[in-house]
């Protein structure tokens, strides 16, 4: 008797493992989607996203690896990914083998391995010590049809779904493979699998015959001493053999790595749309041809760049795009840590970005405490002003530009006005403008970014974190009287030859810039440049360039701009 509750416990113990494996599934391609929202219309047979999304939550669908990818990397030169080939009793591959050695491991253009070695600037290296042609096309056990009889796309109840066939897949192999020199970090288990199924996938067909490409886990199996659980699956063509992309390998390799989705997975709205591989932009190019890079927070949690913590005010701070230098800026009040944030890149259409919808500097509002109330961080709940405030917010939102909220009214899936400037020609981000840096409750941050350059590989901006302070050159006049409207005085002594004084008033909170230009119309000196409280101020001038050099005798202009508007003033320098 006892043996037998022994078994039964074991046995219960295993489902509850399968039944529990959380799943992470590809967006859907965007022209399925809105061909979805057009049946939906017409009242004919759709995909409910919506009731899908329902389903695969309530079975914890949704929650990315754990893999430590600082540690992997740094402990490894290459990362070992094995890819497994498997075709069914009654559907046969099309697809030569080979085309998936070049596809997941060629270092060339289109391929996994390079994707991730542009977006990770060459440090993560992904490799197989078995190529799938070594094997070829495993066969299942069953016919197609079996693994998506429970429903969902594969995704159903065991054993009839995907997660049967992975079984399948790896008990195939394991002759041929020595699973072991697939544990990267040495912790008894494999890293990642690769699964690439026979046919068509749902994400790209709409079919519910087809298997929708997903990250999942499978009860541990015991391989050469270590344990295969989790695993991504991917098809082996969309229309026909020879045209699958990298776009959906990399979006769910993204997973095991660590990282959640990023689109909304309800369909309500975008999310990051194109603009990351983590949402949308994991279609970018010929059906995913040429995915878009991580966006900024996760090419930090994947430890391919770390985030330059801004603490004081920086004018002119260089950035360089993002796609070949790891430059990301992380802004909030004084610098201090917490978990709501702003991330700043420049995106610019290269490499594997060439498809983006824009260029420019990328704004990103970032709420590490977002998740779906089971530990898991999602970007499903959209927030934008003035009426839709109070559902919550996005864990990785896009301060778009052009301030028309499309991507979370489920409008666009990214344009040319979401970066700065962008056809909005919006060069400024601060309490004051509009989207503006509040928090999601509404209280001002401090942050500004201003003085945003036009789009190009090398861009730079004012970033303030605080109220402008008093520094040498700069002295804040005590009064007890706000200013009612912002002044710039005439300079004094003019004209001058060692030093002259600049006072000005602000009588709104915002971004401040104070600059010389010589009589062509060429800045020369940027005086100060920042977030200044209402109130009166002197700043000296020496006379000197940005650079530190002596000027020439001659007129100069000296020009207040605020956002309560632009002041420019005459003086004389002689020697």
């Amino acid at each position: 008797m006892k043996r037998a509750c022994g078994i039964l416990l074991a046995i219960m113990f295993v489902l509850a493992f399968i039944y529990c494996q959380r799943s992470l599934a590809m967006p859907p391609h965007p022209d399925r989607v809105e061909e979805m929202a057009v049946l939906k219309a017409l009242g004919e047979p759709y995909i409910d996203f919506d009731s899908l999304a329902e389903v695969r939550r309530a079975k914890g669908i949704d929650k990315p690896g754990d893999i430590n990818m600082s540690t992997l990397i740094a402990a490894n030169d290459t990362i070992n990914i094995l890819a497994i080939l498997i075709q069914f009793q009654d559907d046969s591959a099309q697809t030569a083998a080979e085309y998936f050695d070049t596809l997941i491991y060629a270092n060339r253009q289109g391929s996994v391995t390079h994707y991730y070695l542009e977006n990770s600037y060459g440090v993560l290296h992904i490799g197989t010590l078995t190529l799938p042609s070594e094997f070829g096309w495993l066969t299942s056990s069953e016919d197609a049809s079996f693994y998506t009889a429970g429903g969902d796309n594969g995704l159903g109840t065991y054993p009839n779904n995907a997660q049967r066939l992975v079984e399948e897949a790896v008990d195939l192999a394991d002759p041929m493979v020595d699973f072991s020199l697939y544990d990267n970090d040495n912790n008894n288990y494999v890293d990642g699998l690769i699964i690439v199924h026979a046919g068509r996938g749902a994400e790209y067909s709409m079919n519910e015959d087809d298997i929708w490409s997903h990250k999942w886990g499978i009860s541990p199996r015991n391989k050469d001493g270590v344990f295969v659980s989790t695993y991504t699956m991917m098809p082996e063509y969309f229309t026909l053999a020879g045209d699958m992309t990298c776009g959906v390998f990399v979006h769910e390799l993204g997973h095991v790595f660590g990282l959640p989705d990023l689109y909304d997975r309800d369909y309500s709205s975008r999310g990051l749309g194109k603009w990351s591989v983590m949402a949308s932009g994991s279609w970018n190019g010929i059906n995913g041809s040429s995915p878009a890079h991580f966006d900024a927070w996760s090419k930090i949690q994947l430890g391919f760049a770390t985030a330059l913590n801004v603490t004081s005010t920086m004018m002119g701070a260089s950035i360089p795009r993002v796609e070949t230098n790891p430059v990301i800026y992380r802004l909030w009040t004084n610098g201090l840590p917490g978990t709501e944030y702003f991330l700043v890149e420049n995106r610019q259409k290269t490499g594997y970005d060439s498809y983006l919808p824009g260029s420019g500097l990328l704004i990103y509002h970032i709420d590490d405490t977002q998740d779906d109330g089971s530990g898991s961080p999602d970007n499903d709940d959209e927030w934008y002003p003035p009426d839709h405030t109070s559902s919550g917010n996005y864990l990785v939102a896009l301060e778009q530009a052009d301030s028309l909220w499309q991507l979370e009214q489920n409008l666009s899936y990214g344009d040319g006005g979401d970066p700065f400037p962008g056809s909005e020609g919006n060069h400024n981000f601060s309490p004051l403008t509009r989207p503006n840096s509040n928090d999601y409750a509404d209280n001002n941050t401090l942050v500004a970014v201003t003085n945003i350059s036009n789009s190009g590989p090398n861009m730079s901006a004012d970033f303030t974190v605080s109220f402008a302070s008093a520094a040498e050159d700069e002295i804040e006049i005590e009064d007890e009287v706000i200013p009612e409207q912002f002044d710039l005085a005439q300079n004094s002594p003019n004209p001058f030859n060692a030093e002259t004084k600049i006072s000005f008033a602000v009588a709104e909170p915002g971004a401040v810039r104070l600059e010389i230009y010589n009589v062509v119309g060429q800045k020369i000196k940027t005086l100060t440049s920042g977030l200044y409280a209402p109130g009166r101020y002197e700043i000296y001038w020496d006379g000197t360039s940005d650079n530190g050099q002596a000027l020439a005798s001659g007129l100069y202009f000296y020009r207040l701009k605020t956002l309560e508007g632009t002041i420019c003033k005459k003086m004389l320098l002689m020697k």
